[in-house]
């Protein structure tokens, strides 16, 4: 059996990784709070853009927009949102599943990738494609982040070095229910028949403008949502951390009595057994 100095050392290290973790559970729930507030705010201009982007394209003839041409499929590029930090379960795990389906499916890969864990994971996986990193804006993204990033790959788009534009983040659906998806967001897809709508600057000009901004607007929404994706995966690492840790200093105390226990029964027989050498004298 372990000392008992041995063994209150492990409780309190224990119970120091617990605090640690305690408090790293309490700073994501914060977080979480934050990115889902953030999330549903961007969520109206979305719906809003989405649905323009939809009539004006449903408004013009086939092939009269260099955007709604059909292109040959020979080259995809994709936005790969991730986090920066792990301890936060499977979520960078599931991002990376996705790239590899995708990789194998799609083909060749022109890659963006947001967060330390995709740059690290599609450097190693998918060497010689990844053609931009963003780092340390996937836990507090600003919309001049997305900006950056659609510019990217509408420039590619619009230049044809691409002809489908990918977004692979993390779907929040509820604090314990979050799943990686790769949402095909270039071409948009054409509506069957007309939309009525009356579009004053015509539906060319509006669709050429408001394009950019849904595009802009969605990658945006998807790092919001993989944030709070990321937040609500580490709270429940976190809390599976802590009650493991609550378990464990458990055990140990019940050990550290069994041994304290033990040494007292130990001593109580070597002060009897001396007693009686000393009355047998």
């Amino acid at each position: 059996m372990e000392s008992l100095s041995l063994i209150k050392n492990r409780i309190n290290s224990i119970a120091s990784t617990r605090q640690i973790t305690q408090s790293m559970r309490t700073i994501a729930a914060i977080k979480v709070h934050k990115a889902r507030a953030a999330m549903e705010a961007n969520r109206p201009f979305l719906e809003q853009a989405e649905r323009l982007i939809r009539a004006a394209g449903a408004n013009l003839p086939y092939g009269e927009h260099p955007l709604l041409t059909k292109r040959e499929a020979n080259r995809a590029a994709v936005v790969v949102i991730s986090g920066d930090r792990g301890l936060c379960g499977g979520y960078n795990i599931n991002v990376g599943k996705a790239v590899t389906k995708l990789a194998r499916d799609a083909g060749e890969l022109k890659i963006i990738t947001v967060g330390v864990k995709a740059g690290d994971y599609c450097g190693h996986r998918c060497k010689g494609q990844v053609a931009r990193s963003f780092t340390g804006i996937s836990e507090n993204p600003f919309y001049e982040d997305a900006e950056a990033i659609a510019a990217l790959a509408m420039d590619w788009y619009t230049q044809g070095e691409v002809d489908r534009l990918y977004v692979i983040y993390t779907r929040f659906k509820s604090m314990l229910s979050q799943r990686a998806k790769t949402e095909k967001l270039l071409p948009i897809k054409r509506e069957t028949g007309k939309i009525k709508m009356k579009f004053e600057a015509g539906a060319r000009a509006l669709f050429s403008q408001a394009l950019p901004q849904y595009v802009t607007a969605f990658i945006y929404g998807a790092i919001l949502e993989s944030a709070a994706c990321e937040h609500s995966a580490r709270i429940a690492t976190m809390d599976a951390a802590v009650k493991n840790a609550g378990e464990m200093i458990d055990a140990l105390t019940l050990a550290y009595h069994q041994a304290r226990q033990g040494e007292i029964t130990q001593e109580i027989i070597e002060i009897v057994s001396g007693a009686d050498a000393v009355s047998l004298k």
